[in-house]
């Protein structure tokens, strides 16, 4: 199921390790945190399912957890605990607050497997839905890949599409958005969307479909910047001008 992140966040290292080891013999994308804080949301076109441990502070009141689901919007959340501290009250506290289940951390791993299984199948209208948009850390540019569309404004509450970027456009921006902040060259473009027969397409070819790009996005044609003498970069808030690479 490599369209679902596993985030596990636990203070206990040793038991995250070992889910994240079960968790990956599946074939499964599975990082580990020791603090909610310290946890960074990744995108890539991919469903954030959390394991969350009770003992964090965050999920010590309703309040806080509720807090933890807003900012994250994670596709699932799970949580867990330890059977000889964990109380009948923190679970329905949790799951009144909106976590969609509870399993104990000393679980074997296949039962945990298999509940994780079952849990995917009944969420993966979800996971479609999620993982069929990509969207910019600002959250107001979203390309829809099913629908072949681009929307703008979102956040802004004045919100526009577009679906008249052709496939190789439509691929540049999602290649771009999807690695937003990181400088991907000329022959990085070339080679992902024309594979062996990259050698030979002239690599102007791919300012072209930039300068086209630019043009359809309107204003936020700015948050494409060309790095002269690298290639170009997607910001996810916007920008003027150019910049020089090293």
């Amino acid at each position: 199921m490599h369209r679902v992140l596993f985030t596990i966040i636990s203070p206990d290292r040793s038991a995250s390790l070992r889910w994240q080891r079960t968790l990956q013999r599946e074939g499964w994308t599975a990082e580990t945190h020791t603090a909610l804080r310290a946890a960074c949301s990744h995108g890539g076109g991919r469903a954030e399912l959390l394991l969350l441990d009770l003992e964090l502070p965050e999920c010590r009141t309703g309040e806080a957890f509720r807090h933890v689901l807003k900012e994250r919007a994670p596709v699932s959340t799970l949580t867990f605990g330890n059977p000889q501290t964990v109380t009948n009250a923190q679970i329905a506290l949790l799951l009144e607050a909106g976590a969609d289940d509870f399993m104990y951390s000393t679980l074997d791993e296949r039962v945990l497997i298999a509940k994780l299984k079952a849990h995917i199948r009944r969420i993966m209208p979800a996971i479609e839905e999620t993982t069929s948009k990509l969207t910019s850390s600002s959250g107001d540019v979203q390309l829809d890949r099913c629908r072949h569309a681009v929307k703008l404004g979102l956040r802004a509450g004045k919100c526009s599409e577009l679906d008249n970027l052709t496939q190789k456009e439509f691929a540049i921006l999602s290649m771009m958005v999807n690695n937003e902040g990181r400088i991907m060259s000329r022959e990085d473009i070339l080679e992902k969307l024309w594979g062996d027969g990259a050698g030979n397409v002239y690599s102007e070819c791919i300012d072209k479909h930039i300068e086209s790009i630019r043009k359809k996005l309107g204003a936020y044609g700015k948050r494409i910047r060309t790095v002269y003498g690298s290639g170009y970069m997607f910001l996810g808030t916007a920008a003027a001008g150019t910049r020089r690479g090293k």
